[in-house]
């Protein structure tokens, strides 16, 4: 191997390199975003929690969320 050629594979190494820096900085950003989302939807979820608690109607509607339909059969394989 030439001195040439071990300076074209330290140059693209080091491309890669920046390229891959780049894209974990893109996605470090995403993932900030992405748990401002998380936390503003679990702050809001919450609030109507705290809202439905006080609604007169909530233990209906918790009946409602809690049923689970009977399965036609036992097992796949019945």
């Amino acid at each position: 191997m030439t001195m040439h050629q071990v300076m074209e594979m330290m140059q693209g190494l080091q491309e890669a390199m920046a390229a891959s820096k780049a894209e974990q900085e893109r996605i470090q950003v995403y993932l900030a975003a992405s748990q401002a989302r998380n936390e503003e939807l679990c702050r809001v979820t919450e609030e109507l929690r705290r809202g439905l608690r006080n609604h007169p109607g909530i233990h209906e509607m918790e009946d409602r969320k809690c049923f689970t339909p009977p399965r036609e059969f036992s097992t796949p394989f019945s």
